[in-house]
């Protein structure tokens, strides 16, 4: 019977050593800890936008693993790794207000908002009234960022494109005059068209069309008629994805128009699908103020990302994950440099960012200009095109 007892008492202590070997490597021990920061990231994986952003909701776990990969986020000398937890707004305002409440049920504090502005416009209030951090990937405008909303920031903004998109319309185009407006009938839209018109006005340049489509539309014939009716040198899309700019160059070249067609502010998606949508025969003159992800020319963390994606997805990254992966980089820095998972106190130190890491460099913390508060990162602006029917990049020395 001593025995039995002495052979359990040495399991006991065997099994008791297992144990705390285990959980000081898994959970609450001081060895190796690793505690997690959880990221919500509201996108369109279902509905009409899914074709141009599932592929983002399907990098959520490269993101991540990029950023752990750099050592997470450091906060009073505790490593956290990253976790990004996302939620489908199907496309539609409704869907983006139920995918925000899975998150707040999560206890999230930190969020990407949803890309199509009426689905951010949905959330606003109820991101304010719960103090939610929020980050927004481009497409920001006024009504997301403003002095009214304090824990809204944007990773960047379309705002800061278009004045490069006619610099480089005028350095390359010299002889376009006359420009025609063809964009989609979106509720942000407002706002670009009128900084592109602007634009316009300082070149010395003549709008000699404007119109809108309808959002969903496929067929853009009747619009393009009317507007080559005007005799434009150029067509600016002003806002625009994939399955809209390459209906637009098809049908417009198929229609005779053989001058440069370019969005002044983004096409919202990835120039190499757009190359790969066109007729080969219409590859030339187009261009819009974003990157190509694939470039070489790209910083070292968007060639991390670029791996990470592949070997995870089997897919090759397009400019809307980079767009997202962007914001949930700025956001772990401002984290980081509060010291606190306080909503508060991370508001603060990214208010007080004077220089910032983003996918496209260096940047800074500005938005003053255009939205009355310091929440919006300002980096470097590169421009991607497509001529002879291959894809260029090139990065301008304005941010």
């Amino acid at each position: 019977m001593k025995k039995m007892q002495s052979l359990l008492c040495v399991s006991c202590v065997l099994l008791m050593f297992v144990f705390f070997t285990f959980s000081r490597s898994f959970g609450e021990g001081p060895i190796d800890q690793k505690k997690t920061l959880r990221i919500g990231m509201i996108f369109s994986i279902t509905g009409v936008f899914s074709g141009a952003l599932k592929d983002v909701a399907d990098a959520a776990k490269p993101m991540a693993d990029v950023i752990n990969q750099r050592g997470g986020i450091t906060i009073k000398g505790e490593k956290y790794l990253i976790e990004i937890v996302t939620a489908d707004d199907q496309s539609s305002p409704p869907g983006a207000i139920a995918a925000f409440n899975k998150l707040l049920q999560d206890q999230i504090k930190f969020i990407i908002p949803p890309f199509f502005i009426p689905n951010v416009l949905a959330i606003v209030p109820i991101m304010k009234e719960a103090k939610i951090v929020s980050m927004k990937p481009y497409l920001t405008v006024r009504e997301i960022v403003h002095p009214d909303l304090p824990y809204s920031f944007a990773s960047s903004t379309y705002f800061y494109n278009t004045p490069v998109s006619y610099d480089y319309l005028k350095r390359h185009y010299p002889k376009v005059k006359r420009v025609a407006m063809v964009s989609p009938d979106d509720p942000g839209g407002a706002a670009f068209r009128a900084l592109a018109n602007k634009e316009i006005q300082e070149n010395g340049l003549e709008l000699v069309f404007d119109e809108r489509f309808r959002i969903g539309s496929e067929d853009y014939y009747p619009i393009l008629t009317k507007a080559l009716e005007k005799k434009p040198d150029a067509i600016d899309l002003v806002l625009s994805i994939e399955p809209w700019s390459a209906g637009i160059i098809n049908q417009s070249r198929e229609l005779g128009f053989k001058g440069p067609i370019f969005s002044s502010t983004a096409m919202v998606g990835d120039i190499n699908l757009v190359n790969g949508m066109i007729d080969p025969r219409y590859a030339y003159d187009i261009f819009h103020a974003e990157p190509d992800p694939l470039s070489p020319k790209m910083p070292a963390i968007v060639k991390e990302f670029r791996v990470a994606v592949q070997q995870k997805t089997g897919k090759a990254i397009i400019s809307p994950t980079v767009a997202a992966f962007d914001a949930v980089y700025v956001l772990c820095q401002g984290i980081e440099k509060a010291q606190s998972f306080d909503v508060d106190k991370v508001t603060k130190a990214l208010e007080g960012m004077k220089s910032v890491e983003t996918v496209h460099g260096k940047g800074r913390m500005a938005g003053e200009d255009f939205f009355r508060i310091n929440h919006v990162v300002r980096r470097p602006i590169a421009l991607s095109g497509i001529a002879d029917g291959k894809v260029w990049c090139e990065f301008t020395n304005r941010d």
